[in-house]
C-alpha cells in the first residue's frame, strides 16, 4: 500500500480556480433546488451526470468495470442511462484506495484523506478535495435557508467528531478555516463529541446557539441534562441530527426538553454531503440536484420506488473519489416522486428510512460517545498499513468492560503486522480514549453477525448498560 504524506496546509483559496469553484457554488447551488421546475431539474441532473461519468471513467476502479461491460462516457447521455453501468461495493471501494480510486495523473497532494465511521465495522477510507467539500457546504446553506436562518447572523454549534482522517476535522482544517469570507467565524462554533457531556452542555450555555448540529446519542444525553436543570440559557430554534436513525422516543424527548424541533439529516462520508433533509413539515427532502437514489432487492435487482430496497446512490458531482452506483450504504428505503410540500419544496422525497440504528457508550469518566464516534480502529489500521481486519465489533458488557471483536481476512493471515500487535495498539488507543478504569479486551472471532435479524448488517456498537442507572451510578 502506498503512504500518502500530508503536504504543508496552505490557504487552498489563494489558487483562484478553487476560489472561483467556492464562489460559484456559493451563488448558485443553495437556492437551485427551489428554482428549478421538476423538467428543469431533470436536465440539469442528465448533464451532471454526463460529467460525473465522464470523470469516473478516468479513474482505474470505474474504467475497468466500465470496460468490462462494453461501456464508454459516450453510451451515457441522461440520467435514465445509469441502468447500463454496473455496481459498486463498499468492499470494493476498500480495495481500490488508495491508487484507483482517484483519475489518473491525479496529485495526491491536492486530495484529502477521510475515513468512514464504520457503523457496519467494514470503514472504508477515500478522497475528498476543495469541489467535494464546497458541495457539502452549499447543501449546508441550503439547509439554513429552508430554517430561515442565516451562516452570518445566527450562532450554530457543531457537535463532531474530530478525530483523525474523519470528515469533521478534515472539513475544520483543510477547508473552513480558510472560509471566513463566507460567515462569521465569531458565531460558530466546533465542539468535539469525546468531551464530557457536562462540559459540553456547558460550552453550549455559554455560547447559547441556534442551531446545534449533532448525533442522536448527544441530543439523548443533553437532553436527560436540560431536564433535570442544566443549560438554562440553552434556548436553540433548531436542532439538526445526523450520522444515525433518531427514533420517534427521543425526537419526542429531546423536542420536549429544549421546546424546538429536531430535524433529521441524511448524509454519508461517500456523498461528501447531505444527501437528504426533513424540513420542518417532517418531509425528507432529497437533494436531486446533487444525488440520484435507487433501490435494488436482496438480489440486487432495481425495484420500483414504492417499494423499499436498498439503497444505491450516485453522486451528481465531480472531484474526490467518485461515487456512482454505490451499494455500501447499508440502508433500507423507500422513495417516492416529486412531493410539492407545504414548506414550499417540491422535490422527490424519502417515505421512509430503516438503518445505522444507534447504539451508546457511556463511560466511568462520564463521557458520552455516538457510535460513530466510538470507532478509532480504522486510524490503527492506516498506521499499520494493513487491510487485515475485515470487519469489527465493538461490545459494551458493563461501565467497566468493552469487548472488542476482529474478523481477519485469512488471505492476509500470514502478510503485514500480526493479529497481536494489531489487538495490542487497538487495545492502546481504547484505553487512551476511555481511560484506566475501563478494561478493554480485543478478540478474534470467525463471523460477526446480527443476532437479531441475519438478513441485516451486524451493529458495529453494542451496549448493555442502562444509561440513566449509569448516570446514577456516577453521581453517587
Amino acid at each position: 500500500m502506498m503512504n500518502i504524506v500530508e503536504h504543508i496546509d496552505m490557504n487552498p483559496f489563494l489558487n483562484p480556480s478553487n476560489l472561483y469553484t467556492v464562489f460559484k457554488n456559493y451563488m448558485f447551488d443553495p437556492k437551485r433546488i427551489w428554482k428549478l421546475s421538476p423538467e428543469e431539474l431533470k436536465n440539469y441532473q442528465d448533464k451532471s451526470f454526463k460529467k460525473v461519468v465522464k470523470y469516473a471513467y478516468d479513474v482505474p476502479l470505474y474504467r475497468r468495470k466500465y470496460k468490462k461491460k462494453g461501456i464508454y462516457p459516450s453510451d451515457i447521455n441522461k440520467i435514465d442511462d445509469i441502468k447500463k453501468l454496473p455496481f459498486i461495493s463498499k468492499d470494493e471501494i476498500r480495495k481500490g484506495y488508495p491508487n484507483d480510486i482517484l483519475p489518473f495523473g491525479i496529485n495526491n497532494g491536492d486530495k484529502y484523506i477521510v475515513c468512514t465511521g464504520g457503523t457496519t465495522g467494514k470503514p472504508i477510507t477515500l478522497y475528498v478535495d476543495i469541489k467535494t467539500m464546497s458541495k457539502s457546504i452549499s447543501l449546508f446553506l441550503r439547509d439554513l435557508k429552508l430554517y430561515n436562518l442565516n451562516s452570518k447572523k445566527n450562532r450554530i454549534v457543531h457537535l463532531g467528531n474530530f478525530s483523525p482522517n474523519r470528515i469533521d476535522l478534515v472539513m475544520e482544517q483543510k477547508f473552513l478555516s480558510h472560509l471566513n469570507f463566507f460567515y462569521s467565524k465569531n458565531n460558530t462554533l466546533n465542539l468535539d463529541v469525546n468531551n464530557a457531556i457536562h462540559k459540553i452542555m456547558d460550552k453550549l450555555n455559554k455560547f447559547k446557539p441556534d442551531l446545534i448540529i449533532s448525533y442522536p446519542a448527544i441530543y439523548q444525553h443533553l437532553a436527560y441534562l436540560k431536564k433535570k436543570g442544566y443549560g438554562k440559557d440553552l434556548n436553540p430554534k433548531y436542532l439538526m441530527v445526523g450520522g444515525a436513525i433518531v427514533d420517534d422516543y427521543t425526537k419526542s424527548y429531546v423536542e420536549d426538553a429544549f421546546g424546538c424541533k429536531l430535524l433529521n439529516t441524511y448524509s454519508s462520508v461517500e456523498a461528501s454531503g447531505e444527501i437528504a433533509i426533513e424540513c420542518p413539515k417532517n418531509t425528507w427532502h432529497i437533494h436531486s440536484d446533487f444525488y440520484h437514489l435507487e433501490t435494488i432487492d436482496e438480489g440486487g435487482n432495481v425495484v420500483s420506488p414504492d417499494k423499499k430496497g436498498h439503497m444505491v446512490i450516485t453522486r451528481l458531482f465531480t472531484g474526490g473519489s467518485p461515487i456512482i452506483r454505490y451499494t455500501g450504504m447499508d440502508d433500507w428505503i423507500k422513495l417516492s416522486g416529486h412531493k410539492k410540500c407545504s414548506c414550499g419544496l417540491n422535490t422527490p422525497v424519502i417515505e421512509k428510512l430503516e438503518g445505522r440504528l444507534r447504539a451508546n457508550i457511556i463511560l466511568p469518566n462520564g463521557k458520552i460517545f455516538p457510535p460513530g464516534a466510538f470507532c478509532f480502529i480504522n486510524p490503527v489500521l492506516l498506521k499499520l498499513n494493513t487491510f487485515k481486519v475485515r470487519q469489527y465489533q465493538i461490545i459494551q458488557k458493563k461501565l467497566e468492560e468493552i469487548e472488542i471483536l476482529l474478523v481477519i481476512d485469512e488471505e492476509l493471515e500470514g502478510k503485514g503486522p500480526s493479529f497481536e500487535k494489531i489487538a495490542d495498539e487497538i487495545k492502546k488507543m481504547y484505553s487512551k480514549k476511555t481511560g484506566p478504569d475501563v478494561k478493554i479486551y480485543v478478540k478474534k472471532v470467525d463471523e460477526i453477525v446480527n443476532k437479531k435479524n441475519k438478513r441485516k448488517p451486524a451493529p458495529i456498537v453494542i451496549s448493555y448498560v442502562d444509561y440513566e442507572e449509569a448516570v446514577k451510578k456516577l453521581e453517587n
